[in-house]
């Protein structure tokens, strides 16, 4: 694979990259398989391979990470220190490169951030050299469940370090930190004096991440040598002796992450923003609940289940083809604009009356009509209350997108109108029917394409008459997790 000259003069610009099309789907899916052979991996005081531990938002202690693995495991030895990997570094660095350090950051559903950082202080006890790190995504990683965000040209900076080897404060907060949202099988190469942090995962799916860095060839190998310095100031769980607090390895191989958090007795928080988020999110999240619950168990316009019914069997469809947080809300939400109070919806109107869409009579005033197949722009209503509420960009956006869609569905899957139901059919009529060609052609250049069809396939799916689902209370902590992000 060869990484063309724009992407060459963008990594030397911005101090990092994503490359979307290294692995293929069966390579991703060896990557996945190899990750839970590592996290499932028996250990003992002999074992080579290094698992540490941290204290998760419930208080339990689970696996955070495990290193030095490699050398004990065929198939990612061959992945990390084989070719495609190596050449890929060698383009960008300019030399032979050789695999320094290895870990899987587990993020397990609960698990907490690490604080703003560069990875060179880490390094500087065993040499003074020059590193590339990849990341690849075992599973999707985005800020919803503590995917990385990065300072763009910070490895030009003057980046300043505090007594803890974390980022100062100060810089932090005057910084523009920017997402790296990856796909499964996706890599992002990066250098060890570029500024990055990740939160934690409040979403209810694990998001495991591969982490390899590399020194230059020239320079020796150093990966034993690193390996055994830090068995000793910083050991693994298993070599861990009651008492001995550690303090040398914390600063050196520990800092501003969760690993922390055993020795501390409980999950860290190294967010203040997100820490002061919190209140905000839970009042925004109590409300869209108590709206759903409350006005959630009128009929689902034309069809035999009610509309909360609807709501949680849409989220069920979501999370159980692991949609991303964002999306499970957006999916337990896409008919928010249906049942918000009429006093609520006409002020996001202006103080214009709701209106619905009523069969064989088009449009009305009245948005209970009993002949009534739904508010007229619900999809519209509903976006913007959940921005008023705080929901992200994204969030609304798939809420909005909802009912174009079927209209993007219904132009583009031969046989998609025929699977509608009669309400659905007799609402597309007032919705402007299937998308013309050069709709279709601005659909799908639009932001998150995919993300839309899917819940628009999900939402035509969640209508099954006595089917039991996870509960409302179950989505809580993903919409605080999700309005905080």
């Amino acid at each position: 694979m060869s990484v063309p000259e724009e992407q060459m003069q963008f990594f030397r610009k911005n101090g990092y990259l994503i490359l979307r099309n290294v692995l293929s789907e069966e390579e991703t899916k060896d990557l996945q398989r190899w990750a839970q052979e590592v996290h499932d991996w028996p250990t003992d005081a002999n074992s080579p391979w290094m698992p540490y531990e941290e204290i998760n938002a419930q208080g339990q202690t689970v696996l955070c990470r495990t290193e030095n693995y490699a050398n004990s495991h065929a198939g990612l030895n061959g992945l990390l220190r084989g070719q495609k990997l190596l050449n890929l570094l060698k383009q960008l660095s300019g030399e032979d490169m050789l695999l320094f350090k290895e870990k899987i950051n587990y993020k397990l559903a609960g698990s907490g951030g690490f604080a703003p950082h560069v990875d060179s202080t880490a390094y500087t006890h065993i040499k003074n050299i020059k590193h590339l790190a990849i990341l690849l995504a075992v599973d999707p990683s985005d800020m919803s469940n503590g995917g990385l965000e990065v300072v763009e040209g910070s490895h030009e900076m003057n980046v300043p370090i505090g007594e803890d080897n974390c980022i100062e404060p100060d810089w932090v907060k005057q910084q523009k930190w920017t997402p790296v949202e990856l796909k499964a099988g996706q890599v992002l190469v990066f250098g060890s004096y570029l500024a990055h942090r990740s939160g934690a995962n409040h979403s209810n799916q694990d998001r495991k991440a591969l982490y390899a860095t590399y020194n230059c060839a020239r320079e020796g190998d150093l990966h034993d040598e690193y390996y055994a310095h830090r068995k000793v100031v910083w050991p693994p769980a298993q070599l861990r002796k009651k008492g001995e607090e550690y303090k040398v390895g914390a600063l050196v191989y520990g800092f501003g992450s969760p690993m922390l958090s055993v020795d501390a007795g409980k999950q860290l928080e190294f967010d203040e923003e997100e820490w002061k988020s919190k209140p905000r999110a839970a009042k925004a999240a109590s409300r869209i609940i108590d709206i759903l619950n409350q006005y959630g168990n009128s009929d689902y316009i034309g069809e035999p289940i009610s509309q909360i019914e609807h709501s949680l069997q849409c989220a069920y469809l979501a999370a159980q083809n692991m949609a991303d947080p964002q999306t499970v809300a957006a999916a337990l939400l896409h008919d928010i604009g249906q049942i918000i109070p009429e006093r609520d919806a006409e002020h996001i109107l202006g103080g214009a009356q709701v209106r619905s869409m009523r069969q064989n009579s088009g449009i009305g005033a009245d948005s209970r009509s009993s002949d009534s197949v739904g508010r007229v722009s619900h999809e519209t209503l509903g976006a913007q209350y959940l921005l008023a509420l705080g929901f992200p960009a994204k969030v609304a956006e798939l809420v909005e997108a909802h009912v174009p869609a079927k209209r993007y569905l219904c132009a583009t899957e031969k046989g998609y109108y025929s699977t509608l139901s009669d309400a659905s059919k007799e609402s597309l009529r007032f919705q402007g029917g299937p998308m013309s060609p050069d709709e279709v052609r601005l659909w799908q250049e639009g932001s998150w394409a995919d993300e839309k069809a899917n819940l628009r396939r999900w939402d035509d799916g969640a209508k099954v008459v006595g089917l039991t689902v996870p509960g409302l209370e179950t989505y809580r902590p993903v919409l605080e997790q999700v309005l905080s992000s």
